[in-house]
């Protein structure tokens, strides 16, 4: 299909292409009302004026075009106007109705909920309501919570924040797109249940879905079982363990657990074959699709509705609604109208991952598999080749659609999702459907046994299959950053290969790829030639210190003043280690000693410098002076800064992120009066300490 034949055919494509190309310049460029009210009204005109008999013809879709640019912009600009007020500072009473099934992980709880300010001080220009995360420590009480719960609080809500530590996960980011407007910890004697809530739709969907579960626990599954089966038929993945998640994120099976139209697929499939209404007669076709959808609506229903199973099922409604009407409704057009209509809803949601790649892979495989299909002549062969090919053709047009946003947000690109999928699609379709059995037959006990012992098999045998494709080796490629510009030109160099590959213009086709093969290798290259810089990270932690120590070699150091197991520090370095391709670091919390450094009794010499590590107050019992480049003062620190100045004289002072906080306020108060030059690391964020000949330079890791 050639482009002005993909737009002419699909005029909701057409029109949702300057849509989202409104929301992306209103994002990057903070397109305001000013702006906005004059550009609709342009539009406007441009559309009645169209409408007139003597005006062209094109006049009118050029004013369309306007419009829903405009009608872009405009919807992102108003849900940008919710995320800018921040919440007021200090400690407020507040009152909160919990949006989710509370996750209850280690000592602490989670949930989201939509909090309100009662407090009878109002502060000007500041934020009175938004969604926030909860964290609350394990209890009787907060085990017992439930979704819709309203709680009455008094605590202070903070606004989302990075760390400032290299290669982090963009908290901020991530919290803006979602429309989450912040967190707050609750203190046992700091919050109560006031009163049950009344429950929303979505309030309800997440009850069953948690019934649900609760029926898998009763049925005795557990563990990765659970998480695994949980995530398939309902969506719930909050008990998904990391190394599970990472197994099939490298094996490039990721995709199963998100529920999309995979899944959706897989349920229209069963239900045609269950379904006795056979035949093409509208008498047939009409109560057949009606129930399909009504069916499919209420898993999106079980599921939450979550928006990569809301656009599958709006997809698959408008298919339905074709077939009774006896018109092919075009799939493109479908998805260009899911498309329309989370957007206008949700503009933000352009910018999440989960829709980026759901709404690429489905355009992708509608644009490029019946040509591949017709290539490999897949209507012509037996009913294994079709299977097998099939399956390749989507598992192929999904990961090219694709790409440009997995290598953007992950810097990764699977190898064998191909040969994974080929596995892993079947044993999902099996598990869905003897899901559904032992759902439908539970009350009958032969049933509910033989369909439990069936399950566990396919679970454990989809688990195991997973595992064993994520530890062959060379099983995914590191690919370097590339930024929005480089995925832009990734996305429009796959777009001339699908094009040439379309129109069967295979020496063009293979120009592309040449090219493409050819500038990958030299990124590839150019950025394994890097090496990290060495140097001495002190990371943002509040958990406990820690300090990275990089060697020109790649080796490196991570050190605390704890023991390995005591310590929480992997989301804090893991990123860094992995973005830079360092080898396993070696922890220290001792005495050490090598060509890079060495560390004695707390005190780090590094680079010509001299660092003491303070996490309790036994250096008050030092009678001598011990004069030190910078002092860290860590969780365990006591006593007041100008003592401490008499012992060890430093030219500063790094207060780390695990000093607690009422020592961090009185050392901060202190420094003012003495005039000590403190570095308070839970603000700046993440630092690099890089020694000179004859001084040395604090700088901040916070990355824009």
């Amino acid at each position: 299909m050639a482009g002005n034949q993909l737009l002419s055919g699909n005029p909701l494509l057409k029109l949702s292409m300057p849509m989202v190309i409104g929301i992306v310049i209103s994002w990057y460029c903070g397109l305001g009302a000013v702006e906005l009210l004059p550009l609709s009204a342009v539009s406007l005109f441009i559309l009645l004026f169209g409408l007139s008999k003597k005006s062209p013809r094109w006049l009118f879709g050029v004013g369309a075009l306007i419009f829903m640019f405009a009608a872009g912009a405009f919807v992102e600009y108003k849900q940008r106007l919710t995320m800018e007020p921040q919440w007021p500072d200090g400690t407020r009473i507040y009152e909160a109705q919990l949006l989710e099934v509370p996750q209850h992980k280690g000592a602490s709880t989670k949930v989201l909920s939509d909090v309100v300010d009662v407090d009878s001080s109002t502060v000007t220009g500041a934020r009175t309501r938004g969604e926030v995360y909860i964290y609350l420590p394990r209890s009787v009480e907060a085990d017992a919570l439930e979704v819709g719960d309203v709680l009455r609080f008094k605590s202070e809500v903070r606004s989302p924040e990075n760390a400032g530590n290299p290669a982090e996960f963009d908290v901020e980011g991530y919290y803006y797109v979602k429309g989450i407007t912040g967190s707050t910890y609750l203190w046992g004697d700091s919050w109560s249940l006031l009163r049950k809530g009344e429950k929303t739709l979505v309030m309800r969907a997440l009850s069953a879905r948690e019934r649900i579960v609760n029926l898998y626990r009763e049925f005795g599954f557990e563990g990765d079982r659970l998480s695994l089966l949980s995530a398939l038929t309902v969506g719930e993945k909050r008990d998904f363990s990391r190394e599970l998640k990472e197994e099939y994120a490298v094996a490039g099976a990721s995709h199963i657990l998100a529920l999309s139209g995979l899944h959706l697929g897989i349920f229209y499939l069963i239900l045609t074959v269950l379904l006795p209404f056979k035949g093409r007669s509208r008498r047939v076709v009409v109560p057949r699709e009606m129930i399909i959808v009504a069916v499919l609506w209420a898993f999106v229903y079980i599921a939450g509705f979550s928006a990569s199973v809301v656009r599958s099922a709006i997809l698959f409604t408008l298919m339905s609604l074709g077939r009774c009407l006896r018109q092919d409704a075009s799939s493109v057009s479908s998805l260009a109208f899911a498309a329309i209509v989370m957007l206008l809803f949700s503009p933000h949601s352009l910018f999440d991952v989960s829709f980026q790649l759901s709404f690429s892979a489905v355009f992708a495989i509608l644009m490029l598999a019946p040509h591949l299909q017709r290539l490999f002549k897949v209507a012509e062969r037996g009913v294994v080749y079709r299977y097998v090919v099939n399956l390749l053709i989507m598992s192929f047009a999904a990961q090219l659609g694709t790409m440009p946003f997995v290598w953007y947000h992950f810097g990764v690109l699977p190898l064998n999702s191909l040969l994974t999928n080929i596995f892993v699609v079947p044993l999902a379709f099996v598990l869905i459907a003897l899901a559904l059995m032992l759902l439908a037959t539970h009350f009958f006990l032969p049933f509910r046994v033989l369909f439990t012992c069936l399950l566990q098999y396919v679970v454990d045998m989809l688990n195991t299959g997973v595992s064993f494709i994520a530890s062959l080796p060379g099983v995914s490629l590191a690919l370097p950053p590339i930024g929005v510009l480089g995925g832009c030109c990734v996305m429009l160099l796959l777009v001339l290969l699908s094009y040439f590959l379309i129109n069967r213009k295979w020496l063009f086709a293979l120009f592309v790829v040449c090219c493409s093969v050819l500038l990958g290798g030299v990124a590839i290259a150019v950025c394994d030639g890097k090496e990290a810089s060495p140097g001495l990270i002190v990371y943002n932690n509040n958990k406990n210190p820690l300090l990275h120590i990089v060697a020109s070699g790649g080796e490196n150091w991570l050190l605390s003043t704890v023991p390995q197991m005591d310590a929480e520090y992997e989301y804090v370095s893991t990123p860094y280690i992995k973005r830079e391709g360092l080898c396993e670091p070696l922890w220290i919390n001792g005495d050490y000693e090598c060509d890079e450094f060495v560390h004695k009794r707390g005190v780090l010499e590094y680079g010509g410098l001299k660092i003491k590590l303070l996490a309790d107050d036994l250096w008050r019992k030092n009678i001598f002076t011990e004069p030190v480049d910078i002092v860290l003062l860590c969780r365990g620190f006591l006593g007041p800064i100008k003592e401490l100045q008499e012992v060890y004289p430093a030219g500063c002072v790094l207060l780390d992120a695990s000093l607690y906080k009422r020592s961090r306020e009185r050392i901060l108060r202190e420094s003012v009066v003495t005039g000590v030059e403190v570095v308070d690391i839970s603000r700046s964020g993440g630092v690099a300490i890089v020694p000179h000949s004859d001084s040395f330079e604090i700088v901040p890791l916070r990355e824009k």
